[in-house]
């Protein structure tokens, strides 16, 4: 049955009639970067059937999901509520998106072939204690018995997956921005360019510390350059922002947050990730993008380094050039080519198409 799942969201019954594929989306953080991702794989495959199973920080348009239920407060009723809930509704697919997600799915079998979106593995953590990050990525390779097929964001997280479970159905699932690009005629030359900008939850695994120590070598070589962080997060590195003089503006719509990034330069001060959507959205921005070099990245031929100082470099290099701007322009439209959204329908087809046939 494998091939039979069609682009639009289809699915080609043995008689040669088509129906929705129908897909039973889970998420314990519907929000945020997840949030968006999960949205944004539902509507590329707009002839499904999209079911939502969530909890988190926000709450879904009823209206852009065929139906959409709150899973209970324990973990132990949250597997009991996945196991009823594809019960009742046979889904085609269940695909659960982030860790625990991917327990409440597979902690036991639920009779329909489960797709597995990690959106980042929490073992690439490099804070953890060696320990915990091998009981991780053992948890990892012990449900992977009950994947149908696993979606990846990286060719690194590809690799991760491979050493794991050589078998199992592995498709890299692109992100894909959610600003839509910028002309390039309009793109502000290097005196235009007003702020830096920084888009993520603040916590850990964004590294504010990173972000912060970037800005502060900036300004001790004289440039002075506004510093925005945009999104909001633990009131300790809110804190350590705010001291550092750069503006945090908290959550803000997609209007507000593409302003802000046109006429930026966006530095990723991330430690780990999955690949984050604000990457390409600065892109999509035509801002040129400064990257700390991480695994989930380095693929992407962008600029990066590995210290707050290597950052601060490159961003000067960047205001005091048309060259370099340019080149950063294009290293950040070649993301947008490979990281579009007919690779993320084509790449959940065959997710999809993997999965049905194992």
């Amino acid at each position: 049955m494998g091939a039979a799942v069609l682009p639009p969201g289809l699915v080609r019954e043995a008689d040669g009639t088509t129906r929705p594929l129908r897909v039973l989306h889970v998420t314990e953080c519907f929000g945020a970067g997840v949030g968006r991702a999960v949205r944004l794989r539902a509507q590329a495959l707009p002839g499904a059937e999209h079911h939502l199973l969530w909890t988190g920080e926000e709450t879904p348009v009823a209206s852009q999901w065929a139906s959409a239920v709150m899973l209970p407060q324990s973990s132990l009723s949250r597997i009991r509520a996945t196991r009823l809930r594809t019960r009742r509704l046979s889904p085609d697919i269940v695909h659960a998106h982030s860790s625990w997600a991917g327990v409440y799915t597979r902690a036991r079998r639920l009779g329909q072939p489960v797709v597995y979106e990690p959106h980042c593995f929490k073992f690439d953590d490099p804070s953890l204690r060696p320990s915990v990050s091998a009981a991780l990525r053992l948890a990892e390779r012990l449900l992977m018995a009950r994947t149908a097929a696993i979606g990846v964001l990286s060719p690194h997280e590809h690799a991760v997956v491979g050493a794991m479970s050589p078998r199992l159905p592995v498709v890299e699932v692109p992100n894909v921005p959610t600003v839509p690009p910028g002309p390039e005629r309009t793109s502000p030359r290097p005196d235009g360019i007003s702020r830096l900008a920084m888009v993520g939850r603040i916590a850990p695994q964004k590294d504010p510390r990173f972000y912060a120590d970037a800005v502060g070598a900036l300004r001790e070589s004289g440039v002075a350059i506004e510093a925005v962080w945009i999104g909001d997060g633990e009131g300790a590195l809110r804190r350590l922002l705010a001291e550092a003089g750069i503006r945090v503006t908290g959550w803000l719509g997609p209007s507000e947050v593409e302003r802000l990034l046109r006429g930026a330069v966006y530095v990723h001060s991330a430690r780990y990730e999955g690949f984050p959507l604000s990457l390409l959205d600065a892109a999509a921005c035509r801002a040129p993008i400064v990257a700390r070099r991480i695994a989930a990245v380095e693929h992407t031929g962008l600029l990066m380094s590995d210290t707050p100082s290597g950052a601060a470099a490159l961003v000067t290099a960047l205001l005091g050039s048309d060259d370099a701007l340019a080149d950063a322009r294009e290293r950040g439209a070649g993301l947008l080519r490979a990281y579009s959204p007919q690779h993320l329908t084509d790449a959940l087809v065959q997710l999809y198409s993997e999965a049905l046939s194992a």
